[in-house]
């Protein structure tokens, strides 16, 4: 059973078109917590994320939310990278994003459809196979991935931090977990010392090798 979350009061914002010259793309800022409208553009247009992070989700009919994909920095989206009568987006911080006009950009246009596809195949295995503790490190592995902050060279090439914009419910959403699960997930391996959190938003991955060997399940050490 998925954590049931409340979105809060939302500000819809409309796709942007694509000015007439592509050389002077157009720039729009979305508050933390709106909602991104994926229809309505005259033409077929996308929005590029440049900075900030964005979570494409669906609900059912009771409330429920799964969280289908964390979007971070260079990825597209857009009526035609999902489904629009299902899927909704939300702006989970201040997030700064350019339009993109898709007839002119074929060729990210397909990009972003290979990784959507290959993201959603890698998330329907995590649902349907992984543990929570394998969940969780996954998801930490990704969001790094996005997300990570630029470190001093003697931090070492095994340590990552990154700010986590996601709330623990927003986790538990993506992960088909419980909050409950997810905060103790979490806790377990702060204490494995594979990853430190002095403040909820802002996590360190301490061991990534043994990170990434707990989300493969390759580890004998299991935190949930």
């Amino acid at each position: 059973m998925f954590y049931q979350t409340s979105l809060g009061a939302c500000a819809p914002v409309l796709l942007i078109d694509s000015p007439a010259d592509p050389a002077l793309p157009r720039h729009s800022r979305i508050p933390a917590r709106t909602a991104i409208m994926l229809c309505g553009a005259s033409r077929p247009t996308a929005l590029r994320i440049l900075d900030g992070c964005v979570a494409l989700y669906r609900e059912l009919a009771d409330g429920r939310r799964l969280i289908l994909d964390i979007l971070g920095p260079g990825r597209l989206l857009g009526e035609a990278l999902v489904d629009v009568q299902q899927c909704k987006a939300i702006a989970l911080t201040l997030t700064h994003v350019e339009s993109v006009d898709m007839d002119r950009e074929s060729a990210s246009a397909a990009t972003a459809m290979r990784q959507m596809l290959l993201r959603a195949q890698s998330h329907a295995l995590l649902l349907g196979r992984k543990s929570a503790s394998e969940r969780v490190a996954t998801a930490l592995l990704d969001l790094a991935g996005q997300f990570a902050r630029k470190s001093r060279a003697s931090a070492g090439a095994n340590r990552t931090s990154f700010f986590l914009h996601l709330t623990r419910a927003d986790l538990a959403d993506w992960l088909g977990l419980t909050l409950e699960t997810v905060s103790r997930c979490l806790g377990a391996l702060k204490r494995s010392r594979l990853i430190a959190f002095d403040q909820p938003e802002l996590i360190t991955i301490r061991d990534r090798t043994a990170l990434e060997a707990l989300a493969c399940g390759h580890s004998s050490a299991r935190t949930a």
